[in-house]
């Protein structure tokens, strides 16, 4: 498909959208590597090519670039246009995609339409600008609520938080059936298999030389997303796994 009818089937809004992301992006892009280089410049601290790309950060890059491809390929065809700013601020997993998915469904919207991507751009703004003024709150008054998180008690419920915001997040991801106008019945079937593989090759791995899967997490993310889309087809095929309307439902 040419460039030119790619533009003419977009919405005004979503051309918008990704004329400005764009631009938006190669800004941000810009803003991140050139502000430590002038950090540095200006200290006269400049390290060495071996000093920057070392075993240390080989390890962390091959963790964190293919999970950055998988997360562009799996959140990209939730957000749409609002991928841009998702994606420069940060925080994907657990704030920008809960938010615009809630406010797409409690809108009724959805995604990879007009008004979804509208919705969606809109809740990932809002999400951002909440950020910024929370962080930049707990900065302000940072000299007197610091106290209070020495409490024995404040640091006893602070051990639950993560193991609460990811359980609610799972809860949301199982207790999720609907995409759009359709019901999915049993999709978490989809998911079987590949719990399998990674319990298995961590099971291997383990008995094998000890060690852990964790620095091949972006890899497997990777790996999995075929997996995980091929394994729920043959569920579909199968009737496993039904996708009904939900006035039928």
């Amino acid at each position: 498909m040419s460039k030119k009818k790619e533009k003419a089937n977009l919405d005004s809004f979503q051309a918008w959208c990704h004329r400005w992301g764009r631009i938006g992006t190669v800004i941000a892009l810009i803003y991140m590597i050139a502000l430590p280089f002038i950090v540095l410049g200006v200290y006269d601290c400049m390290p060495s090519i071996g000093d920057v790309f070392n075993l240390a950060t080989m390890g962390i890059l091959m963790i964190y670039i293919p999970v950055g491809f998988s997360e562009a390929l799996t959140y990209t065809p939730i957000l749409g246009s609002a991928s841009y700013l998702t994606f420069i601020t940060g925080n994907i997993m657990n704030l920008k995609v809960p938010c615009a998915v809630n406010a797409m469904n409690l809108t009724k919207k959805e995604p990879n339409t007009p008004e979804g991507e509208a919705i969606a751009s809109v809740a990932v703004a809002v999400c951002s600008i909440m950020t910024v003024i929370l962080l930049a709150l707990a900065a302000l008054f940072s000299t007197w609520i610091s106290p209070f998180f020495e409490l024995p008690a404040v640091k006893s419920a602070s051990n639950y938080l993560i193991p609460a915001l990811f359980g609610s997040m799972t809860l949301g991801l199982f207790g999720s059936t609907t995409s759009g106008k359709k019901v999915v019945k049993g999709g978490v079937m989809g998911m079987i298999p590949v719990l399998i593989i990674i319990s298995v090759l961590a099971l291997l791995v383990r008995v094998s030389s000890g060690g852990s899967l964790f620095g091949a997490v972006g890899f497997l993310l990777i790996a999995m997303l075929p997996i995980a889309i091929l394994s729920s087809r043959i569920m579909w095929k199968k009737g496993l796994i039904k996708v009904v309307d939900k006035e039928a439902k």
